[in-house]
């Protein structure tokens, strides 16, 4: 799966992305070094006042501009919840995307907070109460569940079903996220790759398709499958059926749930959505992610951060 990762890593990117604090650092820095210090410096002569009076417009504009983003980024850490926005985890892409979207499940979901966010830049994980723990599987579960845990739970099933199943490690995994091995004769031989795509309701198009059937003729694998909970489009469909590639939506999926032994799937379930069960972790580091804005919008970035760096997309809408 695709990873997505800033470029713009300087330090207007780090202010915008960082606590409050951060900028004011910045601002303050800038004003006793250029504005305080460096008038009084014995390095300041004939020359050097005249680079001074070309460098003090620049000071000036960095000054004001992080002081600027301090002050918003204060007000918005300190004001009220903004009314009528809940969220949803729809889709955790798989180590690619996630996004937001309005609420249309019954279930009781919580509203994204500044504290919250702080709770989790902490390394405290939110209490059970915050999220509601189902307790049976449903679509609205798989469509909730964050990337991670939605490839836990197609591991978890080829597995319970007696099939030796390898997920790949965190970073770039080159369009594969879980191997099987079935061949007798050599066991060490993979049989087929499957991708995983927790992407909520969302079709899957052909694109992404005919990708697994480049990454199993690059691998030299015959059998493909595509889990997703959302759904398919007809051509993705048409293209799955003449390249051995198995579609899997969330209907499938959840069947297949349903009619595992009892214990086993209950126990799977329990696992799955312990704790904070919706929020992505990061592709990188696996981390869990902080809801995050910006000049350019919400987003989730690592609670690594500025350790890890990783972000991914997030669309927040009015219900």
């Amino acid at each position: 799966m695709a990873r997505h990762r800033r470029k713009d890593e300087g330090l207007l990117t780090v202010a915008l992305q960082a606590p409050w604090y951060v900028s004011a650092v910045f601002a303050l820095a800038i004003f006793v070094g250029v504005f305080i210090w460096l008038p009084r410096s014995s390095a300041m002569g004939i020359y050097g006042a005249g680079l001074y009076g070309g460098i003090r417009p620049f000071a000036l504009a960095a000054l004001f501009l992080f002081s600027a983003i301090a002050l918003y980024k204060l007000l918005q850490q300190s004001g009220a919840k903004q009314p009528g926005y809940t969220y949803q985890l729809e889709a955790g892409t798989g180590r690619g995307r996630a996004n937001l979207s309005p609420v249309t499940s019954q279930r009781e979901r919580i509203e994204p907070t500044s504290e919250v966010a702080a709770d989790r830049s902490s390394g405290h994980a939110p209490s059970d109460t915050d999220i509601a723990r189902p307790e049976e599987w449903s679509l609205d579960v798989l469509r909730d569940m964050e990337w991670k845990r939605f490839e836990e739970v197609c591991l978890a099933f080829y597995r319970a079903k007696g099939i030796r199943a390898e997920s790949t490690p965190l970073g770039p995994d080159g369009g594969v996220d879980v191997r099987l091995y079935q061949d007798d004769a050599d066991p060490q031989r993979c049989t087929a790759i499957v991708q995983c795509k927790a992407w909520g309701e969302r079709a899957v198009g052909v694109k992404l398709i005919r990708e697994l059937r480049g990454v199993m003729a690059h691998e030299g694998v015959e059998k493909g499958f595509f889990m997703a909970p959302g759904r398919y489009t007809e051509d993705a469909r048409t293209f799955a059926v003449a390249n051995r590639i198995t579609l899997l939506d969330g209907r499938q999926l959840l069947a297949m749930l349903q009619r595992l032994p009892a214990e086993v799937s209950r126990k799977l379930l329990t696992a799955v959505t312990a704790g904070d069960w919706t929020t992505p972790s990061c592709p990188s580091c696996g981390t869990e992610m902080v809801a995050r804005e910006s000049a350019r919008g919400a987003y989730w970035g690592c609670g690594a951060f500025p350790k890890c760096k990783q972000t991914l997309g997030m669309r927040v809408c009015k219900t």
